[in-house]
């Protein structure tokens, strides 16, 4: 949660201190940045109270357009819990969840602030995503998978610009299991697969260590080990396309120097013994494969064309359906 304003103790209104539900909750306070004195319906929410508008929340959210038409008491109706005229709902949603939820509503400019670090996103966007996927809150929840889509992409043109960019931060993997937890739960599982492959990525006692409530479940750990040794095999097919089985281009300039190049190679060795591996890891040390400009090109294609096929293949490795299909989930 960011910034909440400090919700008001003073000048209590009699008639919140004459409501039978809000004296179960003693501490029960007015949230000043959304109390809203035109508002037409107050949440307790903890022990914190917000008077907003039913249109406003009915014309994001399918279900509290359905609550709201269920049919209310008269105001005089005896035991009818009221304050300042407005009928009182109790909803069980953690209070820091709820109130980023009204900014994501309330405030248009919300997204503008969105936080550079994933750990800073993460605690900005969880409320969100959780009760605006609670509350069918379709406009909102897809702002929010669209911000965690440009951590983790789904396509390999934006993994490709993801990468690139100058201003690319690393993950904590602490902040990419948080990140996959929270996918799951929220069913944003088009982002699993690059997040799994972050996981995978992992040392091996990071990914056994027990990280309490925010790590993703053993089974998912055991599908990320699964799918660490097939990203393995994945990267040694790749690299010995270009590496250690190495032919010349059909348009080489120079036979015997390319020729030369066939066979083990430094590279591969280095490739080989990388702890984690890495096949989508764009390869730039063409320089020292010492071969003419037009192999560096074919090898280059190659290259390309087996780090996309991996991206392709990267839900199966994680035991996930096709991308296509989750993209359509």
């Amino acid at each position: 949660m960011s910034g909440h304003s400090h919700p008001t103790h003073e000048s209590k209104p009699s008639s919140v201190l004459g409501s039978r539900l809000v004296r179960k909750h003693v501490d029960a306070i007015r949230y000043d940045e959304f109390w809203f004195h035109d508002g037409s319906i107050v949440f307790l929410v903890g022990s914190l109270m917000f008077r907003v508008h039913q249109t406003v929340l009915s014309a994001h959210s399918e279900v509290f357009a359905g609550l709201f038409l269920v049919p209310q008491p008269p105001a005089d109706t005896k035991g009818q819990e009221m304050i300042e005229g407005c009928h009182v709902v109790q909803l069980h949603d953690p209070a820091d969840e709820f109130i980023d939820l009204l900014k994501g509503i309330y405030r248009p400019s919300h997204f503008d602030t969105a936080p550079a670090e994933l750990g800073d996103l993460l605690t900005w966007i969880s409320g969100m995503l959780r009760l605006s996927t609670k509350y069918m809150i379709s406009a909102l929840r897809q702002q929010c998978v669209s911000i965690l889509k440009t951590r983790f992409p789904t396509t390999f043109a934006d993994y490709t610009a993801m990468i690139s960019s100058p201003t690319r931060k690393h993950y904590k993997s602490d902040d990419v299991m948080r990140a996959a937890r929270l996918a799951q739960e929220c069913g944003v599982r088009e982002i699993l697969p690059y997040a799994y492959y972050c996981v995978a990525r992992m040392g091996l006692t990071r990914i056994v260590a027990d990280g309490g409530a925010a790590d993703i479940s053993w089974r998912d750990k055991t599908v990320c080990l699964v799918g660490r040794e097939r990203l393995r095999w994945a990267e040694m097919s790749l690299s010995h396309a270009f590496l250690f089985a190495f032919r010349p281009a059909a348009g080489c300039t120079a036979p015997a120097q390319c020729g030369a190049a066939r066979g083990p190679h430094k590279e591969w060795r280095m490739l080989e013994a990388a702890r984690a591996p890495t096949p989508l890891r764009l390869f730039v040390r063409w320089e020292a494969m010492n071969v003419c400009r037009e192999c560096v090109v074919h090898a280059q294609a190659q290259h390309q064309a087996g780090r996309e096929e991996v991206w392709q293949h990267l839900p199966v490795i994680f035991e996930l359906p096709a991308w296509e299909d989750l993209q359509k989930a």
